[in-house]
């Protein structure tokens, strides 16, 4: 998740916690104030009842106005009271029984008691509430949406600065010659962070460009008298002067030197893959190179009497540097090759996105889960050097591929998923 979207999910939590809870305690004000207020037009009225009967002597015993809300009657005792109470009647104009505020008080005027009902109705005041209520909801949400938008536009003024820093940081490749420089935001931190990252690129840069440096002149210097050794051992081998003895302690010999170079080849090249050297990719179908690879080790398939299956139905699509995409073929092909059994199978089979290698063969000698590290080697074979499916792994994981393993039915499946 965004560190943007998260803080704008905390927010609009806040701020919808902060409105429910004012909401809520204007509602329970509104209906006090309310209350209050039909209370204070009960006393009112009380008191201009009590007006009336002082200024006027009445000749009834009881009377009710036109619209029924004050009732006056006389009584008999003089005790003075008065009680507040809810209750529902029935009123003409709305045809219904709604909710009143009775006042029924005692009072007296002229030598005479009275007992007076006031009735005011709660339904003008309940639809006022709904009103205000709705009212209050709509403006809390148009509140809530125009914060939320403000709080969004000014967020992503705040963090763009930030923004083109990491899209100059991601486009970045360490293999890059150019500095990569960062523009002034204004804004002390981000100022701070683009420094820092401007001091560490060009920190990764130099010690890149020193470890490729070294890692191309030792090689060099190694291969060259490696290749010397070697040149020099085959003409030993062919002095028909030497012993038997003699002949097999150089022969192995000239084996160690051979072994070597080929494991500084195959170090130089991760070292190479690890550190993204390989820019240029095209877009290569993968069914099309094993066929071709395919043509060069038929004859070392047939000499090991191996039956070889393939269905690439599917073509399988990649973009990956060319080399590299014929050195991961290759490795997968070797392998497939150099650990099978005498009269074993090979089958190559295509999907959707995914192309499979397995090979009949005795079941691992090493952990599955470390197949994929260096040196790790399936018994003592002489001819490996344990790079090979380490290899073939990182190049798969710098050319968005995914490379596993299964072993089934006797058979070890290496299997290429398109990422």
């Amino acid at each position: 998740m965004r560190l943007q979207t998260k803080i704008n999910i905390r927010f609009l939590l806040f701020i919808l916690l902060l409105f429910s809870v004012a909401g809520v305690i204007f509602y329970f004000v509104l209906g006090k104030v309310i209350d209050q207020n039909i209370s204070e037009m009960l006393k009112s009225k009380m008191t201009n009842v009590n007006s009336y009967l002082q200024q006027n002597k009445s000749d009834y015993t009881a009377y009710e106005s036109p619209d029924r809300y004050i009732r006056i009657r006389k009584i008999i005792q003089s005790t003075k009271y008065a009680a507040i109470s809810d209750t529902i009647a029935w009123d003409e104009d709305e045809k219904q029984l709604i909710p009143f505020r009775k006042l029924v008080f005692a009072t007296s005027a002229n030598g005479e008691n009275f007992e007076v009902t006031i009735l005011q109705s709660l339904l003008e005041s309940e639809d006022l509430e709904a009103v205000i209520f709705y009212f209050m909801i709509t403006l809390f949400s148009l509140s809530l949406l125009t914060l939320f938008l403000i709080n969004l536009w000014l967020s992503e003024k705040a963090w763009k600065p930030f923004l083109n820093s990491l899209i100059k940081v991601t486009s970045w490749k360490i293999g890059e010659k150019h500095p990569v420089t960062f523009d002034k935001t204004g804004i002390y931190e981000f100022d701070q962070l683009n420094r820092t990252l401007e001091e560490m690129i060009q920190k990764m840069q130099a010690d890149f460009i020193n470890l490729k440096e070294f890692t191309e002149n030792a090689s060099h210097e190694i291969q060259t008298p490696l290749a010397i050794i070697k040149s020099k051992l085959e003409l030993v081998l062919n002095d028909t002067a030497l012993s038997g003895l003699q002949h097999k302690r150089i022969y192995d010999s000239f084996e160690s030197v051979n072994r070597l170079s080929k494991l500084n080849d195959a170090l130089l090249l991760l070292s190479k893959i690890e550190n993204k050297q390989f820019v240029e990719k095209s877009e290569i179908n993968l069914c099309t190179l094993i066929q071709e690879r395919l043509e060069y080790i038929e004859e070392l398939i047939s000499l090991k009497e191996i039956e070889l299956s393939v269905r690439l139905d599917k073509p399988v699509t990649v973009v990956i540097h060319p080399v590299l995409a014929d050195i991961l073929i290759n490795n997968l092909l070797s392998n497939a090759l150099k650990h099978n059994i005498k009269f074993g199978k090979i089958v190559i089979t295509s999907g959707i996105n995914e192309i499979t290698f397995c090979n009949s063969g005795n079941p691992l000698t090493t952990e599955p889960s470390k197949i994929f590290q260096r040196f790790v080697k399936n018994g003592d074979s002489e001819d490996s050097t344990g790079l090979g499916l380490a290899i073939a792994h990182e190049i798969c994981k710098n050319s968005q591929l995914r490379l596993s393993y299964s072993y089934t039915d006797s058979f070890h499946c290496f299997t290429l998923n398109v990422m």
